[in-house]
């Protein structure tokens, strides 16, 4: 209490003014139409400036969620699409395939063996050799999973092997990796008398059981003919970009079973 009596004591004159000051705007804010006006706008501006700033950061919190309900959003859409086709287009009848969302766990881009692991596994419908693309277009093909999550063999990993066409006239070849660029790939055995042009899009062939024809791929960036074997040699730069993947499709072929064996029975019919 002392020292509080001390402290008034001490700062008496400047407690005083303070006071007055306060009392003298008082009576110009009550008193005086404008300068009220002109210090409730000032005042407004700048709560809404603190307020737009707040909301910008509780958004940012909001991203998450976000995004995992826009990825959920696609999938519905994919699985209705896939829903009308099979029922109201008989030509494809008897395709269909069901899409399931997964969010990217981790994902390596600068090494020569490259690999992905998504938060969806055997306990979601996940099953090894099952097809996966991103919100641009192919990524890679499941390889191995566990009850919740699955491992990914990408695009860009020395193993894969890509069944693929152009888009423009359905010549197919392989698109596969060589380790160098993590944004390109090497489509392969397209035929050297093929017209190409540097932008022709590359997509899935549907040639297999994984992957639903037209998914798209990337587009040729340069191309070359190989003279010992007639064939080119084409340089594609890839849609998806493995930089910044945080969210993907497995796509589930509900005919898979019934497609391998036809392939498989196919096979042995050759070898006779």
């Amino acid at each position: 209490m002392r020292n509080l009596i001390n402290f008034i004591i001490k700062y008496a004159y400047t407690l005083v003014f303070i006071l007055f000051e306060i009392i003298c705007f008082t009576f110009i804010f009550t008193g005086n139409g404008y300068q009220r006006a002109s210090f409730f706008n000032s005042s407004n501006r700048i709560t809404a400036s603190i307020q737009e700033k707040w909301s910008a950061i509780t958004d940012y919190t909001k991203l998450k969620r976000v995004n995992d309900s826009l990825s959920a959003e696609n999938e519905r859409l994919l699985n209705n699409l896939e829903r009308y086709r099979r029922d109201d287009i008989p030509s494809i009848e008897r395709s269909g395939y069901e899409y399931i969302s997964a969010k990217v766990v981790s994902a390596t881009v600068n090494r020569k063996q490259n690999y992905i692991t998504i938060n969806k596994g055997k306990s979601h419908g996940v099953e090894p050799e099952m097809g996966v693309i991103g919100p641009d277009g192919l990524v890679g093909i499941v390889v191995s999973v566990s009850d919740k999550y699955s491992s990914v063999l990408p695009v860009i990993n020395p193993e894969s092997r890509i069944s693929v066409k152009l888009e423009k006239n359905n010549y197919f070849g392989s698109l596969s990796w060589n380790g160098k660029n993590v944004n390109k790939a090497t489509l392969s055995e397209i035929p050297g008398y093929i017209g190409l042009k540097e932008g022709d899009r590359i997509v899935t062939s549907g040639y297999s059981a994984i992957f639903p024809d037209g998914v798209p791929v990337g587009k040729i960036q340069s191309f070359e003919k190989d003279p010992s074997t007639d064939f080119y040699e084409i340089t594609v730069v890839l849609f998806t970009d493995f930089n910044n993947l945080s969210y993907v499709y497995v796509i589930k072929n509900l005919n898979s079973n019934e497609q391998r064996q036809l392939m498989s029975e196919g096979n042995e019919d050759d070898k006779k």
